[in-house]
């Protein structure tokens, strides 16, 4: 559904990635940083830059195997920045928003 599709996790994450990472300090991600977005990625990622994150493929988030990630690719979602700019999920989430200001007739 439309409502599923703007709720898509992935998508969440991904866009939160893109966004922080063009505000990330020089040097990336320090280990000792409270907030940290370990849980939503991949062992392997865990110590790299937002910046660097970003171009990686999307099997780096936690939960998307390389398999999704093949079918992700058909539609034109190969990294995680793509993934943050997928225009279909932007739509669903901009259709939901959206939805809460109407009024009933």
């Amino acid at each position: 559904t439309v409502q599923q599709l703007a709720d898509y996790k992935f998508f969440h994450l991904a866009r939160a990635m893109t966004v922080l990472s063009t505000v990330e300090e020089e040097g990336g991600r320090l280990d000792n940083t409270l907030m940290n977005i370990n849980k939503g990625l991949d062992k392997a990622s865990e110590k790299k830059a937002l910046k660097e994150l970003i171009h990686q493929p999307v099997h780096i988030l936690q939960g998307i195997s390389p398999q999704a990630g093949e079918t992700l690719a058909s539609l034109g979602v190969k990294t995680v920045e793509d993934l943050a700019n997928f225009k279909f999920c932007q739509w669903a989430e901009s259709i939901v928003v959206a939805a809460k200001f109407e009024e009933e007739v």
